[in-house]
C-alpha cells in the first residue's frame, strides 16, 4: 500500500514540473515577440540630426533680388548671387562669397537654422548684398571665437572698384599730360609773336629745343 501511495505522489510531482517549465517556457516566447519599449528604441536611435537651411531667396533694403547657399564641413561657405536693374539700364549682376567655421559656436550645434537666419535677415537689411561690413555675426554667436564668424572672402565687388580704381588713375594721368601740353603751348606764344617780327632762324632754333 506504501508502494502505492509512494509512487502516486512521484506522478503528481513529476506533473507539477512539467507544467511549471512549459509556462515559463512560454512567457519566454511571448518576451521575444514583445516590441521594444520607446526607450530602447530611441537611445539605439543614434545623434540626432541638425536642420540646417542651405539655400534660398532674399530682396535686399535696396531692391536686389539674390539667391544665397551654403556648402562645405569644417570651414563652410555663404555664396550670394544677386542682380539689380536700375530704371532705364541693363541688369547688373553681382556676387560675393563668406567663408567661416560656425561649428566653433558653441550654440551652433543647437539653433544652426536660427544661426543663418539671421545671417541672411543681416544681408537683407543692406543696399547692396556684398557691400558694407566684411564680417556677418549672428546673435546667437556674438562670443564665439573670430574664425566662427562669416567673413568676406571674394566678391565681384571687388574686382569692380578695381577696374574703377585703374580707370580713375588713367584718367588723372591723361588730365595731367593735357595740361602739361598745355603748358608748353602756353610758353611758345611768346617766341611765335617774336618769330613774326622776322627772327625765323632764332624761332627755329628754339622750337627745335622745346619739342626735344
Amino acid at each position: 500500500m506504501k508502494n502505492v501511495q509512494l509512487f502516486s505522489l512521484f506522478l503528481l510531482l513529476l506533473f507539477v514540473t512539467d507544467d511549471v517549465q512549459a509556462k515559463r517556457g512560454q512567457e519566454k516566447s511571448d518576451k521575444a515577440r514583445l516590441p521594444p519599449s520607446s526607450s530602447s528604441s530611441s537611445s539605439s536611435g543614434g545623434a540626432v540630426s541638425r536642420a540646417v537651411i542651405g539655400s534660398g531667396e532674399l530682396t535686399s533694403k535696396g531692391g536686389h533680388g539674390c539667391t544665397w547657399q551654403t556648402s562645405g564641413e569644417g570651414l563652410v561657405s555663404l555664396v550670394v548671387n544677386c542682380s539689380s536693374a536700375p530704371e532705364g539700364g541693363h541688369t547688373h549682376r553681382y556676387w560675393c562669397r563668406f567663408a567661416g567655421k560656425p561649428e566653433l559656436c558653441p550654440n551652433y550645434g543647437l539653433r544652426s537654422s536660427q544661426y543663418w537666419k539671421q545671417l541672411v535677415g543681416k544681408l537683407k537689411e543692406r543696399l547692396d548684398v556684398c557691400r558694407g561690413e566684411k564680417i556677418l555675426k549672428a546673435k546667437t554667436c556674438k562670443k564665439a571665437p573670430p574664425e566662427a564668424h562669416m567673413k568676406l572672402a571674394e566678391s565681384s565687388r571687388q574686382e569692380e572698384e578695381e577696374e574703377e580704381k585703374r580707370k580713375r588713375k588713367e584718367e588723372e594721368e591723361e588730365r595731367r599730360r593735357d595740361s602739361e601740353e598745355e603748358g608748353v603751348l602756353n610758353d611758345m606764344e611768346p617766341l611765335q609773336s617774336v618769330c613774326e617780327e622776322g627772327w625765323s632762324s632764332v624761332c627755329s632754333f628754339l622750337l627745335r629745343v622745346f619739342q626735344g
